[in-house]
């Protein structure tokens, strides 16, 4: 990366989300002006990665990899859903979601996943959206609040 200033980064957008995902992940406080570590580093003709950066980086970032960490939480919730889209154009996020469900089954936690077919510019957030029919319902189902109230339902 030849950026020299947060404004460089902010010149595209892949770098901006790459650069926050890094800052995040891989902080470093001694590399201004970014602060972070990057993978991979060019050596003249090659781009060679850096292997302990590389399992940090996915230990702390890629979900499955912290589900066994976290089983006993995931297991105590309510409600647990997640979907994503079959035409995702990262088709990465359609894997990684597959993987995700099929982790969390090897560890016993009970959740909802859901692969859909959507098309350009199909709807999400009308009244027969996704939100609307799949999320608000979800969540009148799971989310509950101790407001102290009664209520008769």
């Amino acid at each position: 990366m030849n950026a020299k200033s947060m404004d460089d980064v902010r010149k595209d957008f892949r770098t901006q989300i790459f650069t926050t995902m890094f800052q995040a992940h891989l902080p470093d406080p001694d590399k201004p002006p970014l602060f972070m570590d990057l993978l991979a580093r060019q050596q003249g003709d090659q781009l060679t990665i850096d292997a302990k950066l590389m399992e940090l980086f996915r230990n702390n970032f890629y979900l499955e990899t912290m589900i066994g960490k976290y089983a006993d939480n995931l297991k105590s919730l309510r409600g647990f859903k997640f979907d994503w889209s079959r035409n995702d154009a990262n088709f990465d996020h359609v894997y990684a979601n597959q993987a995700f469900t099929h982790k969390l089954n090897e560890f016993g936690i009970v959740h909802q996943a859901e692969e859909f077919n959507d098309t350009s510019g199909e709807p999400d957030w009308g009244a027969d959206g996704r939100f609307m029919t799949e999320v608000l319902p979800f969540f009148a189902r799971y989310l509950f609040f101790d407001t102290g109230v009664q209520t008769s339902r």
